[in-house]
């Protein structure tokens, strides 16, 4: 919350009147300062880093994904198999001479068989668009990384200025609480001197006990942000930096929303993604349709062969053997027709998605440039209004001395005191907000921009 236009409302006296008591008690309130060794922006980043639980499972996904390639690739590349049969054989053979006499005999042997072989395949259309897939089916885990790894700047910066926003709106509704508290100390002893009324008494503890109730609710908030926060960070983050007093101008770069809109297109990972996906389903047409089309292998193989069957028996072999085989595909009850549409109506289905993906992340660039723009005006817009609420308050108090107002007034603006106020803190707030959710649409997000908006934020003790 700004100190500096606080200052300037509060005019030198040689004592505080109770008007500038009320105004100083809301300005200690929202000043307070926070305990040492606080848990900076950047800290609680390098710390989710390796604590964020959806952040682990990110890298295992990609870790995964990692491998697409390779197993694609696996598709066009040569395969060594071995295989050994060993096994005893109990035959009956009966033999007939060339008199047509029969002779019989019960031989028993053991086979063993041992065979490598190698297979290249020549011409595997199916295989090239499995490998094709697989480098679109990488990109979409690459992409969806860089979104996860986007997420996680977002998610941390926007539980950890939740978490500060809701410690802003306790300590505003402490001090109004306190504030009401006085004012309520003051028209009791005026009640009972006869120079205020009953009336003022129970408005003023109306406002009081409806400003307890506020404190009790924003303790219950700034808890449940802290939660929030603790998950990401894996423990409890203890004290927070504060914002500056003086919020610096975050720079955009572009400047103009063509660029970003452009920006966003070409890098947004949800859009990358959709596109990987659509290129994925592209291929698998191609893969589905692939299977009209003949196979050509290489093959190579070296077998070793004892008494592999009656004809050899007693015998030895050492084969070596090379050739090409062809394998043509004739029909398949009609599955890769069917298969092949069924792949086509996906594609289409994936071109939608991207579509839809890319409308989406344009609005929200238009959306968070515009709020970007707009929030420093509104900032200004804000800081003018708590200076005119406590000026107002000091004005209504003095009006209300000389009989002009009446107590319901000076509750009134301090209500207005507090409204402005918890406005103002919420501009800031959603201005750094807007500014990260901007770079974020465009998929531009990362530890860099992270550093600009810490920048906003009090050095720790």
């Amino acid at each position: 919350m700004p100190l500096y236009f606080v200052k300037r409302s509060i005019r030198p006296a040689k004592r505080l009147t109770p008007q500038l008591k009320v105004i100083a008690a809301l300005i200690a309130a929202v000043a307070a300062p926070l305990p040492s060794h606080a848990l900076s922006l950047m800290d609680a980043y390098q710390t989710a880093i390796e604590k964020d639980p959806t952040f682990q499972g990110a890298r295992y996904n990609r870790a995964a994904g990692d491998e697409y390639e390779a197993l694609g690739l696996a598709n066009l590349l040569p395969s060594v198999s071995a295989s050994y049969n060993h096994s005893k054989n109990d035959a009956s053979r009966t033999i007939t001479a060339a008199n047509g006499t029969e002779q019989k005999d019960n031989p028993q042997y053991t086979s063993k068989v041992a065979t490598i072989q190698v297979r290249q395949p020549l011409f595997n259309l199916d295989g090239w668009q499995r490998y094709k897939g697989s480098k679109e089916q990488y990109g979409f885990s690459e992409a969806k990384f860089a979104g996860d790894s986007q997420d996680l700047i977002d998610r941390l910066t926007t539980a950890y200025l939740a978490a500060l926003l809701a410690e802003d709106q306790l300590r505003l509704a402490t001090a109004q609480r306190d504030a009401y508290q006085e004012n309520q100390i003051a028209n009791q002893n005026m009640f009972e001197k006869g120079a205020g009324t009953r009336t003022d008494v129970l408005e003023t503890r109306a406002r009081f006990e409806v400003a307890q109730a506020g404190v009790l609710e924003a303790e219950d908030v700034v808890k449940n942000r802290r939660d929030e926060l603790a998950v990401i960070v894996g423990g409890d983050p203890g004290a927070l930096d504060t914002l500056a007093a003086i919020m610096p101008e975050l720079k955009l770069a572009p400047e103009t929303l063509a660029e970003w809109e452009a920006i966003t297109t070409a890098g947004n990972p949800d859009v990358r993604a959709q596109r990987h996906s659509v290129e994925y389903s592209r291929t698998e047409v191609e893969r589905t349709r692939a299977g009209h089309y003949p196979r050509v292998d290489l093959i190579a193989s070296h077998s070793k062969n004892t008494s592999d069957s009656l004809f050899t028996f007693n015998q030895e072999s050492t084969v070596n053997s090379i050739g090409v085989q062809l394998t043509l595909p004739i029909y398949s009850g009609g599955s890769v027709n069917a298969q092949t549409r069924q792949a086509a109506a996906r594609l289409g289905a994936g071109q939608a998605g991207y579509d839809s993906a890319l409308q989406k992340a344009l609005v929200e660039v238009r959306k968070q440039f515009q709020l970007v723009k707009s929030g420093r005006i509104r900032m200004a817009a804000m800081e003018q209004a708590v200076r005119s609420a406590a000026e107002a308050v000091e004005a209504t108090r003095k009006s209300v001395a000389g009989g002009q107002r009446v107590n319901l007034d000076v509750l009134t603006a301090l209500q207005q005191l507090y409204t402005s106020r918890r406005d103002l803190s919420e501009a800031r707030h959603g201005y750094l907000l807007a500014f990260l959710k901007l770079h974020a649409a465009a998929g531009m997000l990362s530890g860099e921009d992270l550093g600009k908006i810490a920048i906003c934020f009090e050095a720790r003790p």
